[in-house]
């Protein structure tokens, strides 16, 4: 593609695909409007606190609101396609419980994509037929209940348990990107695996220097068992993988800190043991960005 052309692509929740702009586009009848809302910047929104006699607020803290996005799209006739017919297939790739994916590709950012779906219904006001004009203009109101864009895969490395029952090495990570990072692993049984938890200077707790090396040892798992690791706190951070939730088996030990933005290639160890030769350990880096494009 064209180093001065963004690629705009709609993957629809029912596996059609839409070039709505750049190389390629209005292949399937549909071509974005201009006037788009609500996909550069995450909403935040700040909180301030004020006392009696105060001069001026305090800060407080923020919030990471939904995304609320706005665009039109031409829909049109295409090859042997009418234009009924490219509207309806551009409907049924939307839904109201159901995410689309809304792709943005540059060639100093690479690929990075946005979940959406309906907020409500599409708007179409025609002055006249449009199956008499072949065309007509689609006003789409989205909703993003996730405001980041995530890049088109996870980064991972795995580290593997090459011969004995105990065994350290390590993996590297990294956060080239403008948000915290919540590792995910995937740990394969029978073995007792210890993962790291690093404040990373991180003090939200008050323990940023206690937990600079804080290390959090997995329960054992039987052969043939894979533990699914999430570190984000709003998630079940311990399943196997039949789904299962096995987050009792923690007894009460969670995970805490984030790879925070911006850090470079480091090198984090595993150990374990209990285990058989042959066992490892993955890690998925998640990366996520609040705009587009751009940032690194």
């Amino acid at each position: 593609m064209s180093s001065n052309r963004t690629l705009v692509q709609l993957e629809g929740v029912n596996g059609d695909w839409f070039t709505l702009s750049g190389p390629g586009m209005g292949a399937e009848g549909v071509i974005l409007g201009t006037d788009v809302e609500g996909i550069f910047d995450a909403p935040v929104k700040t909180i301030w606190t004020e006392h009696a006699h105060q001069i001026g607020a305090s800060y407080a803290g923020m919030r990471h609101l939904r995304r609320d996005i706005v665009f039109g799209v031409w829909i049109g006739k295409e090859a042997a396609d009418s234009w009924q017919a490219n509207d309806s297939r551009w409907r049924k790739a939307w839904a109201y419980d159901r995410d689309c994916k809304l792709w943005v590709e540059t060639e100093e950012s690479g690929r990075r994509y946005l979940k959406v779906r309906l907020g409500e219904q599409p708007q179409f006001k025609p002055e006249k037929d449009p199956n008499i004009l072949q065309s007509g203009r689609v006003l789409m109101t989205a909703i993003a209940g996730d405001p980041w864009w995530y890049e088109e895969a996870d980064q991972t490395d795995t580290w593997v348990l090459e011969s004995g029952t105990t065994g350290t090495g390590f993996v590297t990570v990294t956060n080239p990107t403008d948000q915290e990072m919540w590792l995910r692993w995937i740990l394969q049984g029978g073995a007792r695996w210890t993962l790291p938890d690093y404040s990373h200077g991180d003090n939200r707790f008050r323990r940023a220097e206690v937990d600079a090396a804080r290390r959090v040892q997995m329960p054992l798992q039987g052969p043939g068992q894979t533990f699914l690791v999430n570190t984000d706190p709003h998630e079940d951070q311990l399943r196997d993988a039949n789904g299962s939730q096995v987050w009792s088996l923690m007894n009460g030990v969670t995970y805490n800190y984030p790879i925070p933005a911006y850090t470079s290639a480091m090198q984090l160890p595993v150990s374990v043991t209990n285990a058989t030769a042959g066992v490892g350990a993955q890690v998925l880096c998640k990366r996520t960005w609040s705009r587009p494009w751009g940032l690194e």
